[in-house]
């Protein structure tokens, strides 16, 4: 499902009465963000969520296994519970050259290595006895675009004055995928203020990131947070904490896990591991 919204996403235009998508419009003054792709802006979009399974005492992650989910009712009864929102939102899309040059220098991968052998221990604590522990889905561009996703939405949330907890992100992250949808589609009237699809224009897009990433080089918690090796539960974050990229868990797909500011802007020691460290 992910890679035929990711191509909708990438069109020229799309438009119904349900969904609808054009590129941001050409603004020659205006200076390109390096590392980006040209920007999208989803006027309109329709969600639909539904309640398939549930877990208890641990919360889900990429990659558990399918026997740690249980289904809401004893017997099939042919429908789930679900709601329908409609939204708007900005679609942002990596540079696939510099993010591959990227992706393979030593210290990005050093770091999405740390990050993915403690959620492999974690997973491997809670696989039962004799079945097979799901393989990690960290990588260094999903820490990169997942870690993109909270500083932009941390920033829109003050400047585009949308709660945090009404912004949502979608990640799409694969060998032929790199981007992010930042939405609102809220069923009160913080998903209907019509101002997130503005922060996609050039213009307001170029200040947005580069006060994201500003504000990506320090943490009040620093030295601590920056200098950290493992942080959050079950150690799947580095340089992430309360003060500087965690979220609502409602607006983040992995439970504010697989964040590290260092793949935006690098560290004090380095800046190079940073993939925005030259913008």
């Amino acid at each position: 499902m992910r890679a035929e919204e990711y191509r909708q996403l990438s069109r020229k235009y799309v438009g119904d009465e349900k969904f609808e998508c054009e590129p941001a419009p050409d603004e020659p003054d205006v200076p390109a963000v390096a590392g980006l792709d040209e920007p999208m802006l989803v006027h309109r979009l329709r969600e639909v969520r539904a309640l398939e399974t549930f877990t208890r005492v641990a919360a889900p992650t990429e990659g558990d296994e399918k026997e740690r989910s249980a289904d809401l009712s004893l017997g099939d009864v042919g429908w789930l519970p679900a709601v329908e929102v409609i939204g708007e939102g900005v679609f942002i899309r990596l540079d696939v050259d510099r993010l591959r040059e990227w992706e393979r220098s030593a210290g990005a991968t050093v770091r999405a290595e740390r990050i993915r052998e403690a959620h492999e221990r974690a997973l491997a604590r809670r696989t039962r006895q004799g079945k097979r522990t799901p393989a990690s889905p960290v990588t260094p561009r999903l820490l990169l675009v997942h870690t993109l996703a909270h500083a932009l939405m941390d920033e829109w949330s003050l400047d585009a004055g949308y709660p945090a907890s009404a912004l949502r992100e979608r990640l799409y992250v694969s060998d032929e995928m790199a981007g992010v949808l930042i939405y609102t589609a809220a069923s009160d009237s913080a998903g209907s203020l019509g101002g997130l699809v503005e922060r996609g224009r050039r213009s307001r897009l170029y200040v947005s990131m580069q006060a994201a990433l500003r504000r990506a080089t320090w943490c009040s918690a620093d030295p601590l947070c920056v200098e950290s090796e493992a942080s959050g539960v079950d150690s799947l974050n580095l340089a992430a904490c309360h003060s500087c990229l965690l979220l609502p868990e409602t607006s983040c797909e992995h439970n504010n896990a697989f964040l590290d500011r260092a793949t935006l802007v690098g560290t004090p020691d380095d800046s190079s591991l940073g993939f925005f460290a030259s913008s």
